[in-house]
């Protein structure tokens, strides 16, 4: 289940340009990814003020985190032998005898990992007025995208991607 909500006034972002853009995500390496990607998509229709002030600022906060599953089935198999040698009289046996075990398991089906992330973001004036509010909440294990977003910069880049089709969808850039 996926979803993207965006604020519903009506309002011209391209107006308070250039932006400052602020990354917050748990750590600092992912932090810089989500930067970069947020820079590249969002820089297709907003001016980014690359690493400067701007006119207004557009923070991005993401977090994700990994699921997996496995998904299948585990069969088994064995098979048992034995000889003897000697004389059963009844209840008991007078001799010798051996016995060869085997067995094989088999699991049949596979281990998936998928990422469930949220992503914010709010663009402000330079006052620090809210004008825009957007957020998506990616579900990997309920898309067919799961099957290949197994990262959290892959689940960020997927993200960012759906928040710029909701702003252009709700008017904004």
């Amino acid at each position: 289940m996926n979803s993207s909500k965006g604020s519903r006034e009506h309002i011209e972002l391209k107006a308070f340009a250039p932006f400052e853009l602020r990354v917050r995500t748990p750590s600092r390496s992912l932090s810089a990814i989500v930067y970069e990607l947020a820079v590249q998509e969002l820089g297709k229709s907003l001016d980014i003020a690359d690493r400067g002030p701007g006119n207004g600022v557009i923070e991005v906060m993401f977090a994700s985190h990994g699921e997996s599953a496995f998904f299948g089935s585990s069969i088994s198999s064995g098979a048992a032998q034995g000889a003897a040698s000697g004389w059963y009289s009844g209840n008991t046996f007078n001799g010798s005898s051996t016995s060869t075990v085997t067995a094989t398991a088999v699991n049949s089906g596979a281990s998936l990992t998928w990422q469930n992330s949220t992503m914010i973001v709010v663009v402000r004036n330079k006052e620090g007025r809210r004008l825009y509010t957007v957020d998506y909440d990616y579900k990997g294990g309920w898309e067919l995208s799961g099957w290949v977003v197994n990262t959290p910069e892959e689940a960020a880049r997927l993200c960012i991607e759906r928040v710029r089709e909701r702003m252009t969808k709700d008017g904004v850039i």
